[in-house]
Formats: structure tokens, C-alpha cells, sequence
């Protein structure tokens, strides 16, 4: 791990996005932002062998908001020609949450720096950390959303979900893992989705599903009210470059 920090100073890693599309029309309703690690223009390793390193040693929180640095200058550079209520997502990593008020002021002196509109953004917190953090991350969504900033549930379904968690969820938008959905829709699992599509619906919360890769589970969800989608059935992650040319064509 001692080329972690260099890299950093080499600009290796670069910023991807992962579109979402809107399942009643297809288009594109946001993207999520996700980390690679480039060096002479090949892609070194997997983010799943080096993100949990760099949890292990603390180096995520430097990466982290060395990505909110180059995502919010995206943003300050596309907005005016982004969609109407275009999302970007951002992952958050564990770590901030042992001191959050801490990184509530780190991205408060990003939204200052780069002056990008704050309702663009959204920030996705895993189940488990809310789980084990639940007064930490309840205290950086209620100072995020006087800015408007949407806070969405990542993983979803992946082990930890409860009535319980749910009942008291401050989230705007909940995202269901790939193990939630399968690979395919027993009718078991098709009544306990619309159950819970059902239940986050009369709590006012926006669906996001990810890791979708067959029509018959776009199929479903699109029938089911899903708001948005995310997938290899639809895009694959992307650079920027890509990405620029598919949105702002």
C-alpha cells in the first residue's frame, strides 16, 4: 500500500459513472459515481480487492473526498447542461461516520469551493452503516438536507434490514441490492417486493434497484413503480469522457 498516497498525487484514480434510467421512458435520470484506478491508461485492479484495503488503513477517507473534489468540479463545469433534476450519486465510506460532524464541514467547504447547486447531489450510506451508526448518520442527512441534499440506503435487503430500521428511516430514497432481487423472480420473492415497494411507497421513498441485468427483472420492477434502475441490462460504468458524450449529446 505505500503507492496509495502517490497515486493520489499522480491523479490515478479517476471518477466513472454508472447511469440510471427511469424505467417508464429509458432515459437517463442520474448516474452514481464510482472510483478507478488508472496508471498508463490501464486499469489497475478491481475496486473490490482495494477499497476494502484502503478501509482497513484509512486511506478512503482521503480518496473519498479526493472524488468529491473532481465530482463537484464535473458538476460546476455540466450543470447548466445537465437534465432537469439531474442526481449525482456519491458513496460514503464507513469511516466518516466515527466523526461526522468532521466530514459534514468537508463538504460543506466543497459546496463553498466549487459553488455547485446542492440539489444535484446524493449521497449513498449503506444499510449496515446506518445500522451501526444509526445517531451518526441521522445527524449528517439532518444537516445535509438543509441544503437539499438527498441521503439514499445503499444495500438495501443485504442482511440487516429490519421493520424496526425502517419505521424511523430519515432517507429520501432506498436502494435495493442485487441480492434482494436474484437472478431470478420466484414468486415468493416477487410478494415480499411488492410488499416492500408497497411499504416504502406509503413512506414517500424513492426505489432504486441495482445490479439489474434481465428484462424480466426491469420488467417487474418498471410494473412495480420503481423509480429508477441500475444495471448492465442498461449501461456499464463508464469514463467520463463516455459519459460526457452520452448525456450531453
Amino acid at each position: 500500500m505505500r503507492q496509495t498516497h502517490p497515486a493520489l498525487e499522480h491523479q490515478e484514480f479517476e471518477i466513472y459513472f454508472q447511469p440510471k434510467v427511469t424505467p417508464c421512458t429509458g432515459a437517463i435520470s442520474s448516474a452514481e459515481v464510482l472510483v478507478r484506478w488508472i496508471r498508463n491508461g490501464q486499469m489497475l485492479w478491481s475496486p473490490a480487492i482495494y477499497i476494502p484495503l484502503f478501509e482497513q488503513n484509512g486511506f478512503v477517507i482521503s480518496l473519498d473526498y479526493y472524488i468529491y473534489g473532481k465530482t463537484f468540479q464535473w458538476l460546476q463545469k455540466y450543470s447548466d447542461t445537465l437534465p432537469e433534476h439531474f442526481q449525482i450519486s456519491l458513496n460514503v465510506s464507513p469511516l466518516h461516520f466515527e466523526q461526522p460532524q468532521i466530514f459534514i464541514d468537508k463538504i460543506q467547504e466543497l459546496l463553498r469551493t466549487y459553488q455547485v447547486d446542492p440539489t444535484h447531489l446524493t449521497f449513498e450510506i449503506t444499510e449496515s452503516t446506518y445500522v451501526n451508526n444509526t445517531d451518526a448518520v441521522n445527524q449528517v442527512i439532518r444537516s445535509f438536507k438543509q441544503y437539499n441534499i438527498r441521503i439514499s440506503m445503499d444495500d438495501f435487503g443485504s442482511g440487516y434490514s429490519s421493520l424496526n430500521t425502517l419505521k424511523d428511516l430519515l432517507f429520501d430514497e432506498v436502494k435495493l441490492d442485487r441480492k434482494f432481487l436474484g437472478d431470478t423472480l420466484t414468486e415468493n420473492a416477487r410478494i415480499v417486493l411488492q410488499e416492500v415497494f408497497h411499504m416504502l411507497k406509503r413512506m414517500g421513498k424513492s426505489i432504486v434497484c441495482e445490479g439489474v441485468e434481465t428484462q424480466e427483472i426491469a420488467d417487474f420492477l418498471k410494473n412495480e413503480g420503481c423509480n429508477e434502475i441500475q444495471g448492465f441490462l442498461y449501461y456499464r460504468p463508464m469514463c467520463q469522457e463516455d459519459f460526457e458524450k452520452l448525456i450531453l449529446k
